[in-house]
């Protein structure tokens, strides 16, 4: 068994496990939020959002909305298959079984790009949005309708999914180029 010195550690591919997963409780949450379960929110504020889905969004989401889909919560899901693809092997060769494009070397740009600008966008609002709690110039009693505690895994998931989806870009693009992938 090889040990990695403490200079590889950027090397590994946890980080994008570890990313496929930070997003999960943030799609269980709100899909309780669209079938009506008040976990972490008011009853008050449930009704409030729903009123909002059906008169403010985008029709793409509300019809999602009403047919029980967040469209956040597929966001979540492409960003940890996103994670996957950084660290499994069809991020790097497309799936034979994929008519006319199965066997192609995937190009790393299609995955490097969305991970970078999401990684460090959803780090920069996160330190943002801490920072702003900390000096009080945003504070959780601000609204009744939504519980302190929401903020574990909204905020606490996105900032996991963006340190570790920047991670394993890193990792993937230093992976890819030391082996003749990057395109």
């Amino acid at each position: 068994m090889t040990r990695k010195t403490s200079g590889e550690w950027w090397l590994s591919k946890k980080w994008g496990y570890v990313a496929s997963v930070a997003l999960i409780p943030y799609a269980i949450l709100k899909t309780l939020w669209v079938f009506g379960v008040p976990l972490l929110v008011s009853e008050h504020g449930i009704e409030a959002l729903h009123a909002s889905m059906r008169t403010n969004a985008d029709p793409v989401s509300r019809f999602l909305y009403s047919y029980g889909v967040d469209l956040t919560v597929i966001l979540a899901i492409i960003a940890s298959l996103l994670a996957l693809a950084l660290v499994r092997p069809w991020g790097l060769i497309i799936p034979k079984g994929l008519p006319g494009i199965g066997g192609r070397k995937v190009p790393g740009w299609l995955l490097l790009i969305p991970a970078w600008i999401g990684g460090l966008t959803f780090t920069s609002i996160c330190i943002v949005t801490f920072y702003k709690l900390i000096v009080g110039s945003i504070r959780l009693s601000d609204t009744q309708d939504f519980e302190p505690g929401v903020i574990i895994p909204v905020y606490g998931g996105f900032f996991i999914w963006g340190v570790t989806i920047s991670l394993a870009a890193l990792s993937y693009q230093i992976r890819t180029r030391s082996h003749g992938h990057s395109q």
